[in-house]
Order: C-alpha cells, then sequence, then structure tokens
C-alpha cells in the first residue's frame, strides 16, 4: 500500500467531524473562539466552488458523474477568486449572490448564517465595482452601511475588505 493520502475534498467541518467520530465518547467538544470559527468558514465557504448545473451533470457519462466533484474544469473557480475577479460576468456573481442566500436560508449555526450574508453582499459588491451594476433592491445609502459593516468585521478577510471598501466608493458616488 503505497504512503499517498486520498484528497477527499472535505471541509474543514467535515474533517473536524471526522475526528470528533474517532474520538472516545466522553470527549467534550473544544470551544472554538466564535471570531475565528467565522474566519474558518468564510474561507471554507470561499474556496469552494458553484454546485454544477444539475443539466449539465444529467448530459455526462455516469463514470463522469462520479468523478464530478472532483473535476475543477467543470465545478469552475472557487467562489472567492469568481468575486474578485473583474473579468467574473454578471450572471455567476449572481448565481453566487443566489447561492449564498439559499444556504443561508438552510443554515444552523449563527456564525455561518453570518459568513453567507457577508458572500452574498459581496457578491452585490463585486457586480457594484467591476461592473456597476446594482443587483438588489437595497438603495445605495444602506449597502454602504452593510459593506462598512462588513469592513469591520474581526474575522472578514482582507481580499474582501478590499471589495466593501471599493463597492463603499461606488454608493458614495450614487447617493
Amino acid at each position: 500500500m503505497d504512503n499517498e493520502s486520498e484528497d477527499f475534498d472535505l471541509t474543514q467541518s467535515q474533517k473536524s467531524r471526522l475526528l470528533s467520530l474517532g474520538l472516545e465518547p466522553g470527549y467534550q467538544k473544544l470551544s472554538i473562539d466564535p471570531q475565528h470559527e467565522r474566519a474558518n468558514t468564510l474561507y471554507d465557504v470561499l474556496s469552494r466552488t458553484l454546485p454544477i448545473d444539475p443539466t449539465l451533470m444529467d448530459s455526462l457519462p455516469s463514470i463522469m458523474k462520479k468523478l464530478s466533484s472532483r473535476l475543477r474544469s467543470l465545478a469552475g473557480q472557487p467562489i472567492g477568486e469568481l468575486l474578485q475577479n473583474p473579468g467574473t460576468n454578471i450572471v455567476t456573481i449572481k448565481k453566487i449572490k443566489q447561492h449564498a442566500k439559499d444556504l443561508g436560508t438552510s443554515s444552523t449555526s449563527e456564525a455561518e448564517s453570518d459568513v453567507l450574508m457577508a458572500v452574498y453582499y459581496a457578491a452585490i459588491a463585486s457586480a457594484l465595482t467591476f461592473h456597476s451594476e446594482k443587483i438588489t433592491q437595497h438603495s445605495y445609502k444602506n449597502l454602504e452601511s452593510f459593506f462598512n459593516s462588513f469592513t469591520r468585521k474581526e474575522w472578514m478577510l482582507g481580499e474582501l475588505i478590499d471589495l466593501f471598501n471599493e463597492a463603499q466608493k461606488h454608493c458614495q458616488e450614487e447617493t
């Protein structure tokens, strides 16, 4: 048997869950700093790709369907890269926004809900910054306030803070 480890594309929370399953039953969950938990969750969400379109999946041969979760070319770039790329088309940005909204409505933790809300607003910020397009009904004044609040979160990644700051400037120009 070779020593190469198999990469199963597990999220951080999935890896933690697997580890906890292997520990004895009396094991108490370690307390995690809420800011650190949010930062980890944000990184995890931004590292994921958008779900593959079901119609595309249906058109694949069965062998490819089994491998599709590991095929980057089908799944596309990670969400974080798409949000920061000026070349990402507006349709994809809207898909990210909707994806974050959909996941947020079924979120089971406050940390995950906060992170998904940040990704939702990051998609709006990306559309404003790179396409000068407002993809929400929120006023520019409200958006500026939302973006500002996200720049002040301890758990926010620097790349998204930059995106929120640029979007704030755009909002200020519109008001």
